[in-house]
């Protein structure tokens, strides 16, 4: 009997917590509410208005500049040869 007694008496370790004081709830809570509040900062962004639509004259600029660039020399010739070089093992290929 006298285990018994003693038994009753030991107060158990661990006393009842409030929820929001235990670390797991946070863990499971923490997943949900990132993302709410990315799609929070996505709606701002959506809601600021749409984009700027491009202007016609950077359009034109664009093709201007295309049309320079088709005129100019490659500055890319030399490395081209280089690479063409170092794929073939150095063999040159003679046209007929």
């Amino acid at each position: 009997m006298h285990q018994i007694d003693s038994f009753k008496s030991q107060k158990p370790s661990l006393q009842e917590r409030p929820w929001w004081k235990e670390p797991y709830v946070w863990m499971v809570i923490s997943g949900p509410l990132s993302a709410v509040i990315a799609c929070g900062i996505t709606a701002v962004y959506i809601l600021q208005g749409p984009d700027a639509v491009v202007s016609e004259e950077h359009y034109r600029e664009g093709v201007v500049m295309s049309r320079e660039v088709k005129i100019a020399m490659p500055p890319m010739q030399p490395a081209d040869i280089a690479r063409n070089h170092s794929a073939t093992g150095g063999k040159t290929h003679e046209k007929p």
